[in-house]
């Protein structure tokens, strides 16, 4: 198969603003509310335009689909939320165990969470023995893939 037509089917990736759309529209339908355009903007702290082109480029990436009233989460964007909190814990984890403050391990685990893929994660939570929990004391989703 030629090489571009590889890269047509890989499938994009998500954006940090993706992933934060992401995390807004569980927020939203967690809290028993639809996700209105709306409610993601003023959550985001965007224009009604923009969350909605968040919303159509997540409905195309099938994380989250629109219904008659607002959008919710897909089994797809749950797993990705999934991964997404592992990694973040996991990293979490390693800074709080290796000496620092639990307020600086979660800023930084929040900027590079969206970059650790999940062998990355996998091996992570290996080398620390398979925590349950983050040093918040939440729960540490366990991985599928390379576990």
């Amino acid at each position: 198969m030629p090489k571009d037509v590889r890269l047509a089917l890989m499938e994009p990736s998500l954006t940090e603003r993706d992933y934060d759309c992401l995390v807004v529209v569980r927020s939203l339908t967690a809290e028993g509310w639809v996700a209105r355009v709306k409610d993601v903007a003023a959550r985001l702290r965007v224009k009604p335009p923009t969350a909605l082109g968040f919303l159509d480029r997540l409905v195309r990436f099938s994380a989250v689909e629109k219904g008659s009233v607002g959008y919710r989460l897909t089994p797809k964007g749950t797993r990705l939320l999934d991964e997404l909190t592992r990694s973040h814990r996991l990293f979490e984890t390693l800074l709080f165990r290796n000496g620092m403050s639990l307020d600086e391990a979660h800023m930084i685990s929040s900027s590079i969470d969206k970059h650790i893929d999940d062998k990355a994660a996998a091996l992570l939570c290996a080398r620390l023995d398979h925590p349950k929990k983050c040093p918040h004391d939440n729960p540490i989703p366990a991985g599928d893939q390379y576990d």
